[in-house]
């Protein structure tokens, strides 16, 4: 049967059943929608054996990042061989559909998720069980160079209901330390499980030690029934994971081993999973928790202060029209009263490489690195001194001195990879480079950052609750850490218009936070990037209280020259959400 796509009634493009793809295996039924892909059931047309089939979506087919991290699961899966994780077989783009595609073992069974939805917690014997085992193929992966960073009930499966089966599946924005990669945000992980580094704390290095945090918060679930309280607006999520949550409802057998999982401290866990997995009763790991409990209240991420009290976020009865340009499309901004914060994937860290001065020029090339800096300090000047070309921004999230996560922005990922290969032949090992795609119109909002070289003025930090929006919906934040300079927050949208929302921050705890319905008149087909500016001076600047919408390359040469005339420093923060009609 010649491979073909029919729509059902659920609204997703659905390979027919019978379908064969390159003549090796043939689809029988759907199974699931997720992010980047279809899932299905299929068989080896050969043998018939069951097959389980990952098929990209088509509106990723072509999207050089996405297919970078669906290649990463194939890449990840095929030198780990365990019991507990799911088996890899092949990958490979199927030539009439031209979409790629994953084929792995079929796991016949129920989710945790599922199983603790309709039936209830498991005893302490089954989730001792299923502690084990998930711990003994997680160190498995580790051992590997591969960290899952995203266990969750949802990706463990209990074939016949038997934890001591339960396979461990979905690897798709797993993080290898062997191989670098190219991948579309800067964040991974349900929001729930994500371990206190994966949001940026405790320096954001992700090693295997933030999958034993993630399996803690499973396990707890599985003894109780019910997800431990880990989720909230960003903030809350954030202030949740500077303690031990609490484990007054678990079984007292392990309650001093998931306190250990459950530091918010990476250096304060368990060493590995190979010592969760050989745990026993008495064992040390079960010993001084009590004092980490109050030491993971400071967090340990450059000399950050930690953040205390609760957060507000406050709105006012502001309506505020602006017309935008770039194919006619108009925004509606206005403040909107008790509206909560929703959940969110944080997209990305704040933009401020190291230098001094402001320049509306692209950083030169690297010509070396600096005799006395240590390892990580000459990953950063190599980052800061690299040039990609026009349109190229990259910046530090968490380096170590064999480790560089590094967030990018740009029209292209062509310049990101060229980066990867000169990174690796600079440095020595492959980075981890997470990349948001702009359009040409914003490419001058690049261009400012990377002129950004002053010192005297710490970037402000900004955080967003979400990294995607519809049309209509409300997007919250806050900035902090901008001391007693100028605020001011600006949004530039796919249009290339930039848009002063300075007027919309309003005081918080110790923070600026801000509420911004958006409202797109003209309908644009697909996810809009846009760019959230947060920017922090010594004095006052006249581009930064204007009100009207202007072109960026206006708005940014004009910042510039008033920047250069006054001799005012500056510093910035950007982040990026897609909006979507």
């Amino acid at each position: 049967m010649t491979p073909q796509s029919s729509t059902t009634e659920f609204g997703w493009s659905r390979v027919s059943p019978g379908t064969r793809l390159n003549g090796i295996y043939e689809i029988d039924q759907a199974i699931a929608l997720g992010g980047m892909g279809e899932i299905y059931k299929g068989h080896l047309v050969e043998t018939g054996d069951p097959v389980a089939i990952k098929l990209m979506l088509p509106e990723f087919a072509e999207n050089h990042a996405a297919f970078a991290l669906f290649r990463k699961e194939a890449s990840a899966l095929h030198y780990i061989h365990h019991d507990a994780i799911v088996r890899y077989y092949v990958f490979t783009v199927e030539p009439v559909l031209k979409r790629p595609y994953l084929a792995m073992e079929f796991v016949n069974g129920r989710t945790l998720s599922q199983i603790l939805q309709s039936d209830g917690p498991l005893t302490f014997e089954a989730a001792q069980s299923l502690l084990r085992r998930i711990a003994s193929g997680l160190e498995a992966a580790h051992q590997h160079g591969v960290v899952h960073r995203d266990i969750s009930p949802d990706n463990i499966i209990l074939p016949n209901n038997d934890v001591k089966q339960a396979k461990i599946i979905d690897f798709g924005i797993a993080k290898t330390t062997q191989h670098g990669t190219i991948i579309a945000g800067g964040f991974a992980g349900k929001f729930s499980y994500v371990s206190p580094e994966q949001l940026g704390l405790f320096g954001g290095e992700v090693t295997p030690k933030s999958d034993i945090y993630s399996l803690g918060l499973v396990i707890a679930e599985a003894l109780t029934g019910t997800p431990l309280d880990m989720g909230g607006s960003q903030v809350e999520v954030i202030e949740k994971r500077r303690k031990i949550p609490g484990l007054g409802a678990i079984d007292m057998k392990l309650r001093p081993l998931l306190e250990r999982m459950l530091e918010p401290d990476p250096a304060r866990r368990p060493d590995s999973m190979a010592a969760i997995a050989s745990w026993s009763f008495g064992s040390s790991l079960a010993k001084g928790t009590a004092a980490s409990e109050q030491s993971a209240e400071s967090e340990r991420s450059g000399g950050r202060p930690t953040r205390r009290g609760p957060w507000v976020y406050v709105a006012a009865a502001v309506l505020l029209l602006l017309v935008a340009g770039g194919g006619g499309a108009w925004f509606y901004f206005q403040s909107i009263p008790n509206m909560p914060p929703r959940q969110q994937s944080p997209a990305g860290l704040g933009l401020a490489p190291p230098g001094s001065g402001i320049m509306d020029r692209t950083p030169p090339s690297p010509a070396g690195t600096s005799a006395g800096l240590s390892p990580a300090e000459k990953i950063k000047s190599y980052i800061a001194q690299y040039n990609g070309g026009p349109c190229f921004f990259i910046t530090p999230v968490a380096v170590t001195d064999r480790s560089a996560a590094i967030e990018g922005f740009g029209s292209s990922v062509v310049p990101f990879r060229a980066f990867d290969t000169a990174f690796h032949q600079a440095i020595g090992f492959e980075a981890d480079i997470g990349v948001h795609e702009i359009t040409e119109q914003q490419c001058p909002t690049l261009g400012f950052l990377a002129g950004l070289r002053d010192e005297d003025v710490p970037p402000p930090h900004l955080d967003i609750d979400r990294d995607e929006l519809h049309n209509g919906e409300i997007l919250s934040g806050l900035i902090d850490h901008y001391g007693n300079n100028n605020l001011a927050l600006v949004l530039v949208s796919d249009g290339g218009v930039v848009q002063n929302l300075s007027s919309f921050l309003k005081a918080g705890t110790d923070a600026k936070t801000f509420q911004v319905g958006m409202e797109r008149r003209a309908a644009v087909a697909g996810r809009q990037p846009q760019l959230l500016i947060a920017l922090a001076s010594k004095g006052p600047l006249q581009t930064l209280q204007a009100n009207d919408p202007v072109d960026a390359k206006q708005f940014f040469a004009q910042l510039n020259g008033e920047l250069t005339k006054s001799q005012t420093s500056v510093s910035a923060s950007a982040r990026y959400f897609l909006l979507t009609n």
